[in-house]
């Protein structure tokens, strides 16, 4: 009995830090105050980051977090990295075009009519990498409490590849087991 009890015993310690640091790295991180910063936003993503900031306050405000837009009032800081480059070309459909048709100088008629048509236009559009970085940290700490890296390929100019869809999916792959940290890069389709 007591070999099962020393072996029972020493399972338990071998576990045990694994399991305190998860546990003790999600009670750390409960939800409170956080801003969102991006400290290094290449040229070729400095249009795209309000875009992505969104997602990413979105992402955290449906978990609890407070969002705190001014820099430096909040208890926590996400710190968020989108880093994009082209890794070649696709050949792809392309968002629909819009047409108006304007009936000109009819008598009684002040309005122009606009309307989606449908496109099945192929043309050849760049690929690009998207990757985001979040790590969350206590304000004036370095210690990072949660950490995830998400990435996707996708064809530039096409309804997969704006902004608004590739944030949303990226941030959502992230944080879909939080508050479990992702030991690897989540690659999303």
């Amino acid at each position: 009995m007591r070999t099962k009890r020393a072996f029972l015993a020493a399972g338990v310690l071998s576990i045990s830090p694994a399991s305190a640091w998860a546990q003790s790295a999600a009670y750390s991180l409960s939800p409170g105050t956080i801003s969102i910063e991006v400290p290094d936003a290449a040229p070729d993503v400095r249009a795209s980051v309000p875009t992505f900031v969104g997602a990413v306050e979105q992402a955290l405000s449906a978990r609890g977090f407070t969002t705190i837009e001014q820099p430096g009032h909040a208890g926590l800081v996400a710190a968020l990295t989108v880093r994009r480059s082209a890794v070649g070309t696709v050949s792809a459909k392309v968002a629909p075009s819009r047409s108006s048709a304007a009936p000109g100088n009819a008598p009684g008629v002040g309005a122009g009519v606009s309307f989606a048509l449908p496109s099945t236009k192929m043309r050849m559009v760049p690929l690009q990498q998207t990757r985001l970085e979040l790590r969350i940290h206590k304000r004036g700490q370095d210690t990072v409490l949660w950490q995830g890296t998400a990435m996707t390929v996708r064809g530039a100019g096409t309804p997969k590849g704006n902004d608004e869809a590739v944030a949303t999916d990226l941030i959502d792959a992230l944080m879909r087991a939080y508050p479990a940290q992702p030991e690897d890069v989540i690659s999303v389709p």
